[in-house]
């Protein structure tokens, strides 16, 4: 996979993870990876610190939590995930 796509999925897994409960690199680096991405936890930080710059987590320390802001960019992404799935997919 590109890697444009592979950083866009990330960062969507990213901020639906920090959403359940806050994360850290190094925590959540093997689940990312569990999906086929070869990620470092270097690499997964850097990600968590674009999204902190963008305002959608918040960070304290090791640990991100999800802000308004990220919650409802999830919220937008998951809807427009759910329209490419039934297009993409389901009409295949």
């Amino acid at each position: 996979m590109h890697s444009d796509f592979e950083n866009s999925f990330t960062r969507i897994h990213l901020l639906y993870h920090a959403n359940i409960n806050a994360i850290t690199a190094e925590e959540i680096q093997p689940e990312i990876n569990s999906h086929g991405y070869h990620f470092s936890p270097q690499q997964v930080k850097q990600g968590l610190d674009h999204l902190t710059c963008e305002g959608y987590l918040t960070s304290k320390g090791p640990q991100y939590d999800i802000t308004l802001s990220g919650k409802d960019e999830l919220r937008s992404v998951q809807q427009h995930l759910e329209a490419l799935y039934r297009e993409v997919i389901k009409n295949k």
